[in-house]
């Protein structure tokens, strides 16, 4: 049996789990969670849009079909931007502590 074999055969509830199981042991950082998190929509945003292309290009377009896949393919992207937002929030929330430190921060 090949790799290929195994792969086809596992159910996808399986891998998901043995995805969950491999992060979970490699103790990774809330960064890097974050990291992951935004690869993962990357690569879920990335097939929205070439759905979508296919969708668009064929001869008979469903408009139902289009605009569920553009308003999740929209909604992906809204993801994509807050997490990569988190992500480089870090020297900012930095500049804010030492603000904070320096009586000089923003009051709310």
């Amino acid at each position: 049996m090949t790799i290929a074999d195994a792969e086809s055969s596992t159910p996808p509830q399986s891998k998901v789990q043995q995805v969950l199981d491999a992060i979970e042991d490699a103790e990774i950082s809330p960064e890097e969670g974050l990291q992951i998190a935004l690869a993962l929509v990357n690569f879920v945003e990335e097939f929205h849009l070439e759905a979508l292309e296919e969708l668009l290009q064929a001869e008979q377009q469903e408009a139902m079909s289009v605009a569920v896949w553009a308003a999740d393919s929209a909604r992906l992207e809204t993801v994509r931007q807050l997490l990569s937002a988190v992500l480089g929030d870090d020297d900012d929330d930095e500049d804010d502590l030492e603000a904070e430190e320096d009586g000089q921060a923003d009051d709310f």
